[in-house]
């Protein structure tokens, strides 16, 4: 019993998680594009977009993690 709502509680963090992970990459995104729109593609702010991409990739991590999470707790 105790066990079930560890789990329960984990996966709602987890997904919590991927939430903030995803709105962060939309949101860096949105201010990469308009620093591009500002100041032009330069050579200089290129860089801006490591961190959307960042963002983006442990957005993906958790998302493939809790599901073969919840896949393998079916079992």
């Amino acid at each position: 019993m105790k066990n079930d709502k560890n789990k329960d509680a984990f996966s709602k963090v987890g997904r919590i998680m991927e939430i903030f992970w995803l709105s962060l990459a939309i949101l860096s995104l949105l201010v990469v594009i308009y620093i591009f729109f500002a100041q032009g593609i330069t050579r200089a702010n290129i860089q801006y977009l490591v961190f959307p991409g960042m963002a983006g990739a442990m957005f993906a991590f958790r998302y493939v993690m809790r599901r073969r999470m919840e896949r393998n707790s079916r079992k």
